[in-house]
């Protein structure tokens, strides 16, 4: 500011630091930190219409000095040792520091800068401090004033080094009210606008310049120490070439060296494809993992219709879609999220995500002939069955009793002949129709337990459980719905194989089984206190009640314990996806 002048600069720095402030009050209802920021915006408008300079020199200490306890309470004070110190220091410390320099015309240039250097690095350190120690959102919002500050104070020192005013001046001491501004933005309580995107930014910009003036300077030093003379128009001209050729690449070197520090460094486009190529299989899930971590995103998801979303990492506000077809269909959309710090996907990012569109198709399709394909194997086994019941029920109902009705006829014609000629033809036709009636039961019983229809899952179970002398089980059900005819079965023999296993090869002196519905899963789980010790292999009993559960696209599991064994399985009610046979 000079004295005895109108400074449009502070006037209009003043005027946003007032605003800014108004707008935390209001907004973010950050009282404090926008209390002091709207005040200092007012000593900096008086600061710019002051009548006398000593007057503008005190208005313009006492408004740096607010300033920076706007930045030390900002976006929320908390009451602490640190920010005590700073708050006195600024708020205490500044008026004796003028006092102490201001002579009798009031405060120099001099004494003013020294003032402003005072509290610059208080301010910056309390910044610097607040940064390592606040939680990340807090980080974010001091980011953005840090940045900002760090800005319009090189620009300020920049044109300061002129050592005269012009307009410049003017427009750099303006842009100390982006101050606010900034301070405005991150306060955004939702998190939309991440501070280490400026200073991301603001560092690129910061050092490149930097070496761009390190380079101009080291080129007229050696072009002055060989020619023994100031550089001339050749030598400013060849410095401009120089520097502009550096300034792009130097520019995104930095800018990349900055991202890597304050967001993780992550790959370039063809390592990325490189890494989403090799990583998608024939599962969604990996698949969406396998695009999230190659390209380094803070999250991505798969939603498909009629499915559930498939997500992986955390989500953001900002996201961008994806849309998947096939055959000219609309099959649903891949969507992932916006890094922080940007602002949108690179050009390489977009590219990646584009090549790697058709191979999830790919896998959505292989994933969706695999579903059909396990639908069909239910459906198979179900209808085998259904169709089970049906001749059981035939064999029983129609052969079985006419069988019988043979064996009767012939025992009434053996007692009614006169002589014993028949006898023996008679004899050999009940041993006929026994023996026809034995195979049918068992045909029958082999198609499909009779105790099922007769006494329900549970009552077969129980009496099956009864006939295995010297193991007692406990039997505990909820409430069971009903159930198909394939997953009533598979339940059944999966329980008894289990129990036939305890019983011949554990040595166990009582077993648990228990059948409960778990969503849309039946789920089976026999135990025992019998010795499990050593690696399970798989016997043909076991293998049997893993293909018994894979034909309903349910899993058998088991593990050994010091203290038992337990077999669990989960059979489907209603699932159509594919089977994921393992053993635990």
């Amino acid at each position: 500011m000079t004295p005895d002048s109108v400074d449009v600069g502070w006037a209009v720095a003043g005027v946003l630091f007032v605003t800014s402030g108004l707008g935390l009050c209001l907004r973010a209802k950050a009282y404090s930190s926008g209390g002091l920021f709207a005040a200092a915006g007012a000593l900096l408008i008086v600061a710019g219409f002051a009548p006398t300079g000593a007057d503008a020199a005190y208005a313009g200490v006492a408004a740096m000095a607010l300033l920076t306890a706007a930045i030390a309470t900002y976006p929320r004070f908390t009451w602490n040792l640190a920010g005590a110190l700073t708050l006195a220091a600024a708020l205490l410390g500044t008026p004796v520091l003028a006092h102490q320099l201001g002579g009798a015309d009031g405060l120099s240039v001099d004494n003013i800068a020294w003032i402003a250097f005072a509290l610059a690095t208080v301010g910056a350190s309390h910044l610097w401090w607040r940064l390592e120690t606040s939680p990340a959102e807090t980080r974010s919002s001091l980011l953005w004033v840090l940045s900002t500050s760090g800005v319009t104070l090189f620009l300020i020192g920049i044109v300061a080094l002129a050592g005269t005013r012009t307009v410049l001046s003017s427009v750099a001491d303006a842009s100390l009210g982006l101050i606010g501004i900034a301070a405005l933005l991150g306060a955004d309580r939702h998190g939309r606008l991440d501070g280490r995107w400026l200073a991301s930014r603001a560092a690129a910009w910061f050092f490149s310049i930097a070496c761009v003036f390190a380079t101009a300077t080291l080129i007229f030093t050696v072009v002055e120490w060989r020619s023994n003379s100031t550089p001339g128009i050749v030598a400013m001209a060849v410095t401009t070439v120089v520097c502009g050729i550096l300034w792009n690449p130097l520019l995104r070197v930095i800018q990349r060296v900055a991202d890597g520090v304050l967001f993780g460094f992550r790959p370039d486009a063809l390592t990325a494809a490189q890494r989403v190529a090799v990583s998608i299989g024939d599962d969604l899930n990996s698949a969406i993992r396998a695009i999230q971590e190659g390209l380094v995103l803070p999250y991505a998801a798969l939603a498909l219709a009629g499915e559930d979303r498939i997500e992986v990492g955390t989500p953001t506000d900002h996201r961008r879609i994806f849309s998947i077809d096939f055959n000219d269909e609309h099959i649903g959309d891949l969507v992932v999220g916006i890094r922080p710090g940007d602002l949108g996907l690179s050009r390489d990012d977009e590219r990646v995500l584009t090549l790697a569109l058709p191979m999830l198709v790919q896998t959505i399709k292989a994933r969706s002939q695999a579903a059909s394909l396990q639908r069909a194997r239910m459906a198979s086994a179900s209808a085998r069955e259904e169709e089970r019941r049906r001749l059981r029920r035939d064999l029983h109902d129609g052969l079985g009793p006419r069988l019988t009705g043979i064996a009767f006829t012939a025992d009434a014609a053996r007692l009614a002949a006169a002589n014993g000629a028949t006898a023996p033809m008679l004899d050999r036709i009940r041993h006929e129709a026994e023996t026809a009636i034995n195979e049918i039961r068992e045909l029958a019983y082999g198609l499909r337990p009779p105790a099922l229809d007769e006494l329900g899952l549970l009552g077969a179970l129980k009496v099956k459980a009864d006939a295995l002398h010297g193991l007692p089980i406990d039997l505990e059900a909820s409430d069971l719905p009903p159930l198909s005819a394939a997953v009533e079965v598979a339940a059944y023999r999966i329980v008894m194989e289990a129990l036939t296993n305890v019983a011949r090869h554990s040595g166990a002196t009582r077993a648990k089984v228990a059948l409960r519905v778990d969503e849309d899963c039946l789920a089976i789980e026999i135990s025992d206190n019998g010795n499990a010790g050593g690696e399970w292999v798989p016997g043909i009993g076991l293998t049997s009640m893993r293909e018994r559960a894979g034909e309903l696209g349910g899993i058998v599991t088991y593990r050994g314990t010091p203290t038992g064994s337990t077999v669990t399985a989960e059979l489907p009610l209603r699932t159509s996806g594919a089977a994921a046979l393992h053993d635990g």
